[in-house]
Parts: structure tokens; sequence; C-alpha cells
């Protein structure tokens, strides 16, 4: 006998589908799961389809459907002419509700990584000072092994610290924050954030340890930081990965060029709009697919005082150089760069970059877990993916 020609009683079912046999007889009695057909004894007999129906339904429900919809999804076949519509409809609309929770949660997650790193310093007492010219940039070292540099911008050691954990158990890893971020404080004269400067404190940090060729992993405006790296110092690479430069100046779209320069513009005085009308330009917060498109515009919540100080920083000086930045193709040609983007980027600003990137280097295109956050948001999964991609 097949699987699907096999029959099941209520207690398979419940260790098959991880539902208590109570709150089967519940959903039945409120017409969320249709009533199997009974044997001779009264007692419910499932088939296969059944279980694969509730499976569903428990997906459903994990991910916060409404009952209500839930009932409708299940009673579509009685209710309705076209119930393949109604289907895709409730199924449709209930995936931009989880979209919108996990880029919520990938905000929220990214607030309690930098507490943690915070944390974690004071209590360690790991946190160290890299004394530059004009400011101090704040490091953080653990594991041990070959040298490997985590750079962002903005992301600092917060935004990394889950993925160096995973990473420390093979790599001796490096986080830095960017200066103007996290303990990296803004000092008086101090320079602004170009990648330009900024590649100069990395070459400080690298040459604060050995100088000689490293690993390093950038991401967003960090990816663009080692670019300018492997212009300047391309002997200090051993290998790079970059994973989603923001280069708006590979795209040759005017429009959108403006539009990002109108959110930088206004974000010193309204850093809610300038990250407003950044967010609904670069897509970046979404995950989408090859077929999926991400949207023109989602309305973000007020933001705290803490992130609207942030972006100030963030979108009024160190994102406009590093979008802006024009790779200089034959400099960094010398160095070996591997490109990569978020495998839930598609079609947005910092994938089609990446694209457009890997292309003037004469290479493909590497695929990562995730979107455009990938490396907080699924560091376990990042890593895993990641690993491969460094070689001495």
């Amino acid at each position: 006998m097949s699987e699907q020609e096999m029959q099941f009683g209520i207690g398979e079912v419940a260790a098959r589908t991880g539902l208590e046999p109570d709150t089967l007889r519940y959903f039945e009695r409120q017409g969320i799961v249709p009533a199997p057909r009974r044997d001779v004894s009264g007692r419910r007999q499932y088939v296969a389809a059944d279980v694969d129906l509730i499976r569903m339904l428990v997906h459903l429900r994990e991910t916060g459907m409404p009952l209500a919809d839930i009932a409708q999804f299940t009673g579509a076949d009685t209710e309705v002419t076209d119930p393949s519509r109604l289907r895709l409809e409730l199924l449709t609309a209930h995936r931009r509700r989880v979209e919108d929770r996990r880029e919520a949660l990938d905000r929220a997650l990214e607030v309690i990584s930098r507490k943690i790193a915070d944390y974690s310093d004071q209590a360690t007492g790991s946190l160290n000072i890299l004394k530059r010219p004009d400011t101090e940039i704040t490091y953080s070292v653990q594991g041990k092994g070959p040298l490997l540099f985590l750079v962002g911008a903005p992301a600092g050691r917060a935004g990394f610290a889950a993925l160096a954990g995973e990473l420390a158990d093979q790599f001796t890893v490096v986080t830095h924050d960017p200066r103007g971020i996290g303990a990296s404080r803004v000092t008086p004269g101090m320079a602004a954030p170009t990648p330009e400067v900024l590649a100069g404190d990395l070459a400080a940090l690298v040459d604060a340890f050995t100088g000689a060729p490293a690993l390093f992993v950038g991401t967003s405006g960090g990816a663009v930081t080692l670019l300018e790296l492997a212009t300047q110092h391309p002997d200090l690479i051993g290998s790079a990965v970059l994973h989603e430069p923001p280069l708006i100046t590979l795209l040759g779209d005017a429009t959108l060029a403006d539009r990002a320069a109108a959110a930088f513009a206004v974000a010193t005085t309204d850093p809610q709009q300038a990250v407003q009308a950044f967010f609904d330009l670069s897509g970046a917060a979404h995950h989408t697919g090859k077929d999926q498109m991400p949207p023109a515009h989602i309305e973000l919540p007020a933001l705290p005082s803490e992130e609207l100080d942030k972006n100030r920083y963030f979108l009024g000086q160190m994102a406009g150089p590093s979008v802006f930045y024009e790779p200089d193709i034959e400099a960094v040609r010398r160095a070996r760069l591997t490109v990569c983007a978020g495998s839930s980027s598609h079609h947005q600003m910092a994938r089609r970059a990446s694209h457009a990137l890997a292309a003037l280097l004469c290479q493909p295109l590497i695929d990562m877990p995730g979107n455009h956050v990938g490396a907080s948001a699924v560091p376990a999964e990042f890593a895993r993916a990641l690993v491969p991609l460094l070689d001495l």
C-alpha cells in the first residue's frame, strides 16, 4: 500500500504534525480543518492528503494567519466557485504580512546585536582602540586561525557580532566600528567618512596586526571600503568577499541617483524622511525572489531617537560617498575579489549594482543566503556559504 493510500488515526496525525489530538478536534469543530472520514467504530481515519493539508495549516498558524483566514483557505472548495483564486489571494496577502514582520524583526535584531556587543565589551573587557590622527577606532578580536576582517558601513562590531561568533572557530575575526559609528565616536575635526578615509582606517587596523595579506568580508558600504582598499593597498588583501556594494554609479539610472541624492540632502534635518526615501529606492529591507519586485513604498513606523541620530550621520555623511563611489576597475583587478549578493535581494538596487560590478570584473555573481542584511539576519547560513569563498 502506498503512502497516499494509507490511513492514519488521530494519534498518528498528531505525531506527524506536532498538534495535540484535542487541537485537531477543536480545529475540526471550528471548521478550520475538514472532518475526516470515520471507520465503522466512529474513529477518525485520515489520509495522506489530510495530513499534508494540516501541515500546511500549521505553517500558516505559526506565521500568524488569522484562524478565520485559515478556515476560508480550507473551506474554499465548498464555499466559492474558484477556490484556487481565493487561496492565492489569501496566501499572497499573508505573505506580505509575514515579510513585513520579518523586516521588523530584522531591524529589532540589529538593535539587539548592538546591545549584545556593548554588554560583551563591558563583561570581557575586549574593546580595543586604534588611534588615528583625527579620531579613535574601536575594534574587537575573537577566535583563532587566519586573520579575517569583517567590514561594514554603517555596520560595525554589533552588526557582525553573530557572524563573527559563527566564524571564530576557524578564523581570528576582527570587527570594528567605522569612524562615527558605535563606540568610534564622532570627534571634533574628524575627517568625513568617505570610502578613501574608511579604507585608510582599515589599512591602519591591518597594520596593527601584521600588515600581511589578510582575508576580508565587506557588506554594503563596507564592500565599497574594500574596493578602495584594493585600490590603495592591494598587497594587504589575500582575498576579499564583497557583499552587495550599493554602487548606484554602475546602474546608469539618473532618476534613481537623483532620488538618492535627495534623500541624503535631508538626512540631517529630517532623518525619518531620509530613511523612508532611501528604504523605498533601495528596497534593501525586503526579501524578493527572481519573480518578485520590491514594493515601491511601505510606510515605516516612527523611528526611535537613537535610530534617528544614527541616520543623521549615516545618511547625512557616510552613505552618499559610498553610493556614489566610482571604482577604478583596472586597479581593483589586482586584488582577489569575489562579488556576491543575497538570494532574496533580486531587483534591489544593491544586488543590481553587484551584478554590474561582477560583470566588469568578468566573474559570476555568487548567491548568498538572505537579503541585503543576510550577514546579521541569517548568520549561521551566511557563514556556511562564506567559508568556501575565503582563501589565502
